[in-house]
């Protein structure tokens, strides 16, 4: 008995025939077509599309580097200018603020392009036929992405309203708008990303054979 335990070849969780069915978790890391953009481009348009959100993309990664690294020297000089030369700068902490609001805003809307945010898994357990499974994901992208742009509604319309009103911070006296304009970028890279997503997922939707019911005996 115990040769034979041995000699047991066990599957790692991915290859696991109860989740053959989801790619999401039979695959790790998440492969390629699970993310909001496309490898393949179908036509000229995606292609130049695709090549513009790579822009975009090294961009918006860029500003979450220099805002990370930021951050980190702000809050070590707070540290030595507080504990060391006794004359904190209050300033700092206003600035650390922005970077920080910035950091999270962009990280939201790059972990919506590479479809790491939170989501269930349940339905994945629950439907085994890989159709419906992508359906439901379709009609939840569509939903995702509606409610970013209602979020993102309420967002231009705070910044407008702190704009208008020309408020500034306390210390550094820089217009509020700079903090608020996060929420806008963000919650803009979300929506569009969604319908990337959303756009992806009909297509494939379109191109995927549907399995005949099969009658019990």
């Amino acid at each position: 008995m115990q040769k034979e335990k041995l000699n047991t070849v066990v599957k790692p969780v991915g290859e696991a025939k109860i989740y053959d069915y989801d790619p999401d978790l039979s695959t790790h890391p998440i492969p390629p077509h699970l993310h909001a953009i496309p490898v393949q481009s179908n036509n000229k348009i995606d292609h130049y599309l695709i090549r513009f959100e790579r822009l975009l993309n090294w961009t918006f990664r860029g500003m979450m580097m220099i805002a990370g690294l930021g951050l980190a020297v702000l809050m070590f000089s707070q540290v030595i200018m507080r504990y060391v030369f006794q004359s904190p700068f209050t300033g700092i902490e206003e600035v650390a603020v922005l970077l920080a609001v910035w950091i999270y805003f962009l990280g939201m809307g790059y972990a919506t392009r590479v479809r790491e945010h939170i989501h269930g898994g349940i339905v994945s357990l629950v439907v085994k036929d890989p159709y419906k499974v992508s359906i439901i994901r379709f009609a939840g992208s569509i939903t995702c992405m509606i409610a970013a742009c209602i979020f993102g509604y309420f967002a231009c319309k705070y910044a407008l309203k702190e704009i208008d009103r020309g408020r500034l911070s306390v210390n550094l006296r820089w217009p509020r708008g700079l903090w608020s304009a996060s929420m806008v970028v963000g919650f803009a890279m979300m929506v569009g990303y969604f319908l990337l997503e959303t756009i992806t997922e009909f297509r494939a939707l379109c191109k995927m054979p549907r399995q005949p019911n099969k009658q019990e005996d």
